[in-house]
């Protein structure tokens, strides 16, 4: 059925293109809306919805939007046949709309504006992902983190952990490691590692791991030397672009993050020495990680 178009001059001109993209519960479709009136300026709108279980939702959103506009006159074309000709079956819904079959003149213009608009759409589409992480990131409350590292008396080796306020934990050995120090360097650093996506509260009981950590690279290379450097390099570019705090916390004091802590990274520590079963290891660490949520039931 082919209506006649109200003239250019007197409406608000519309295109609406829908694009489904996968099929099943995992499709979802696209729909671009653009309008324009009396010649003017176009704007446009994309709205998305699941192709499952009514695949029409979305376009049924981006109609309404157009509803709202309220314009007196307005002619509208819709690319998707179906839903055509079911909004043309219910044209008494809508007053003042003329459903059209056919695309001509502006209106043919407006659906090669709707068609880039989803292209432009997920052009972006990662950007926007992107954004919305980062805003997801930001609106989270602040991690409180404790780091610690044990080391053999004699010998070559260290263990190092880092466990959070809400009982994230990671721990690891390094059996060539010599120094304490270089030790606490590499929990801190393991932090970033196993918190990404968190800004950081970070409490160590190394005074001068913290030192490392504050000096500007002219005096760290005048101070330290070899892992310390690396280790320092490596926690300022993980620790780049994130907000992050460090405090001292006095070791064996009864800090309860950092006892835990330091129980983690003397375990990891243990466990390399003696060839300990990975299976208990993880035994070993969820008992002791136990003990903090005890801990917090009790308090």
């Amino acid at each position: 059925m082919f209506t006649p178009q109200p003239t250019e001059e007197d409406s608000m001109l519309a295109a609406l293109h829908m694009r489904q993209i996968g099929f099943g519960d995992q499709g979802s479709v696209e729909v671009a809306l653009v309008w324009s009136l009396d010649g003017s300026d176009s704007h446009s709108e994309v709205f998305t919805g699941d192709a499952a279980p009514f695949m029409y939702s979305a376009a049924l959103e981006a109609l309404e939007h157009f509803v709202t506009l309220a314009h007196p006159s307005a002619v509208l074309y819709i690319s998707d046949r179906t839903f055509r000709h079911e909004i043309q079956a219910a044209a008494a819904s809508f007053p003042g709309l003329t459903v059209v079959d056919a695309a001509r003149g502006s209106l043919l213009d407006l659906i090669g504006m709707a068609v880039a608009a989803l292209d432009d759409h997920n052009r972006f589409a990662h950007h926007r992902a992107w954004r919305a992480e980062l805003d997801r990131r930001a609106a989270l409350p602040e991690l409180v983190v404790a780091t610690d590292a044990s080391k053999g008396s004699g010998r070559r080796g260290v263990g190092v952990a880092c466990v959070s306020g809400e009982g994230g934990y990671s721990s690891k050995s390094y059996p060539q490691t010599d120094t304490v120090l270089v030790g606490e360097l590499l929990a801190i650093a393991l932090a970033f590692k196993a918190f990404p996506d968190r800004r950081l509260h970070i409490l160590t009981d190394s005074k001068v791991a913290l030192s490392c950590l504050a000096m500007t690279r002219p005096r760290l290379l005048d101070k330290h030397s070899g892992n310390t450097i690396a280790i320092v390099d490596v926690i300022r570019k993980r620790a780049a672009h994130r907000e992050i705090r460090y405090s001292w916390v006095r070791g064996h004091s009864g800090h309860e993050l950092n006892e835990i802590a330091d129980r983690l990274a003397v375990a990891a520590r243990r466990h390399e020495e003696a060839r300990v079963d990975p299976s208990i290891r993880k035994e070993i660490n969820r008992n002791i990680l136990e003990q903090m949520s005890l801990a917090a039931q009790a308090a």
